[in-house]
């Protein structure tokens, strides 16, 4: 029975998160939609892509400028592996 009570406590708590987070957004959209559905979207794009990995391709007509993108804090890491070796 605790469980249930627990299990019941968590899901209203996560359910009034929710509904406070939508309020805010939505506040924030009714004083400016563009910029709001503007920063949704790149939130979103982000989430999306967020783990993938990226490929940067120059356009100017040669085909060996396909250069692997390496986010920095990626560098870091292999930098410091190389060091604790």
């Amino acid at each position: 029975m605790e469980a249930a009570e627990a299990y019941k406590n968590s899901v209203i708590a996560d359910a009034e998160g929710q509904t406070s987070r939508f309020n805010s957004i939505y506040e924030e959209y009714r004083k400016a939609p563009e910029v709001t559905r503007g920063r949704m979207y790149l939130e979103t794009i982000e989430r999306v892509y967020g783990g993938m990995d990226k490929i940067i391709i120059d356009q100017s007509g040669d085909s060996s400028n396909v250069v692997p993108y390496l986010p920095l804090d990626q560098l870091q890491k292999r930098q410091d592996d190389g060091e604790a070796q």
